[in-house]
């Protein structure tokens, strides 16, 4: 019991040594701090299994719902882009529909997006353009004329601005 690192299957332990000891079942519950139908039930699984008793059942769950194998062709095909949007992303109600016309399993929409999580995509969403920001042309252009009316690109005109503001501790006012 000693080297057993797991909290609970030290529990179940130490409640079957004190039942071992001669303790009452009210005497075990105090001393392990642990409620007496629980004793009851750890006594019962000592019983029952031996010392494998002390160690957690592996509980397998629900099977999912998409095999390994359908989850890779799920990947490829959103990889592939959206073939009706321009910006080839997907919405997670696009990608709903796709898995239940391609794989007939139907999820919710918080499903979805927990699925798209674990295979490693993430969210994109578009940012929003001000109406009078200028096209990317009209910025190069811009970049291209303010270099030359300054001589520079702009980032020595900027240290030079920062290098004028007055010191806090200087003594000219």
């Amino acid at each position: 019991m000693a080297a057993e690192t797991n909290a609970k299957s030290k529990l179940r332990w130490l409640i079957a040594i004190h039942r071992k000891q001669g303790k009452s079942m009210d005497a075990v519950a105090e001393a392990c701090a642990a409620p007496k139908p629980t004793v009851q039930c750890v006594l019962h699984r000592f019983q029952e299994k031996g010392k494998q008793a002390a160690h957690a059942v592996k509980q397998e769950g629900r099977p999912p719902q998409l095999t390994k194998r359908q989850r890779v062709r799920l990947i490829k095909l959103l990889e592939s882009g959206n073939p009706r949007t321009p910006s080839r992303l997907w919405t997670s109600k696009e990608v709903l529909a796709l898995i239940k016309k391609k794989f007939g399993v139907t999820f919710t929409p918080q499903h979805v997006w927990r699925l798209l999580v674990a295979c490693g995509f993430s969210l994109i969403q578009p940012r929003p353009r001000h109406y009078k920001s200028p096209s990317k042309e009209e910025q190069d252009e811009f970049k291209k004329k303010r270099g030359k009316s300054h001589g520079t690109t702009g980032k020595k005109v900027l240290l030079w601005a920062a290098r004028m503001k007055p010191r806090s501790g200087s003594s000219r006012t």
